[in-house]
């Protein structure tokens, strides 16, 4: 159980009908995480350095205007109850997703790929109202417990199916297998038995295989889906359409265009807007200078 009924405190603010309130409270919050933690102020702003080339001044501007974001997602994820079927495109519009709706006529079930990008408990709350398909997302514990257990029930209660990482693989693909949808946040560090290294801001990271490797042995579909703060507050949701599949070379060289080509997508929407991403994991660990296999 949460120490405090954090959810509860905040739908009673009603926080999402009243934006500028929201704005005002993510700023406090953000402002004050980022003076107080300063083992993530300065991973996001290392992170910041290496990616963009940011001069320190540079980078701690927009540090602090990823905690601000940062902050705003928690608070507006606290609200997640308040969505439903009837009223979410008050918030919410959703673009290009008959690029999904055209793949699932081919059977094979499709994979939604995405990263920590705008609000993406928002869109994965929202996901069952306007996708084509069940949706199944893979997910990791979040610690503490209590938290990782009101997170859940928020992604479970609008229709979600929740996998865990541990045993995604056979998930997985029984839910190829029924025609329908898995969503997989794409932009954490991959252990090493199932990383292949592939170009990332300039470098190489090791980047999980198995969605590509498995898109090539099943035939399903992989979309790019990403959510993004519009400047009027309102979150776009967008699919794009399928990545091509290789057809030329080995099984592993075919694997790496696509993870590359994966990659690419997240980088170019992350340029668009640094501030909307999670500076503050630690996705360059093992980031190498380069962009050479």
């Amino acid at each position: 159980m949460a120490p405090l009924d954090v959810t509860g405190l905040l739908r009673r603010f009603r926080l999402v009908e009243h934006p500028r309130r929201l704005e005002r409270l993510a700023r406090w919050s953000g402002g004050l995480w980022l003076a107080l933690d300063r083992r993530h102020r300065d991973i996001a702003q290392s992170n910041l350095r290496l990616a963009l080339g940011c001069s320190p001044r540079e980078a701690r501007a927009l540090a602090k205007a990823n905690f601000t974001h940062l902050a705003r997602v928690a608070l507006e994820t606290a609200c997640l109850p308040r969505f439903t079927r009837d009223n979410y495109r008050e918030r919410l519009e959703a673009q290009g997703f008959h690029h999904v709706e055209e793949s699932l006529l081919q059977g094979k079930g499709a994979f939604l790929l995405t990263g920590h990008l705008g609000n993406w408990e928002w869109m994965a709350r929202c996901g069952p109202f306007f996708l084509p398909a069940p949706l199944n997302v893979i997910v990791r514990p979040l610690d503490p417990p209590w938290l990782n257990d009101i997170v859940q029930r928020f992604r479970e209660a609008s229709g979600n199916r929740i996998i865990h990482r541990r045993s995604s693989a056979r998930a997985m693909l029984k839910a190829l297998k029924r025609n329908e949808l898995v969503g997989v946040l794409f932009d954490h560090n991959a252990k090493r038995s199932m990383a292949i290294d592939a170009p990332f801001f300039g470098g190489m990271v090791p980047t999980n295989r198995g969605i590509a490797w498995m898109a090539i042995k099943t035939g399903a579909p992989v979309h790019f889906a990403y959510s993004w703060r519009h400047p009027s507050g309102r979150l776009r949701v967008v699919a794009h359409p399928p990545f091509p599949v290789p057809e030329k070379g080995s099984l592993e060289e075919r694997v790496y265009k696509m993870t590359a080509a994966f990659n690419r997508s997240l980088e170019a929407q992350i340029r668009r807007d640094p501030t909307q991403w999670f500076w503050v994991y630690r996705r360059f660990r093992k980031y190498r200078d380069g962009n050479q296999r």
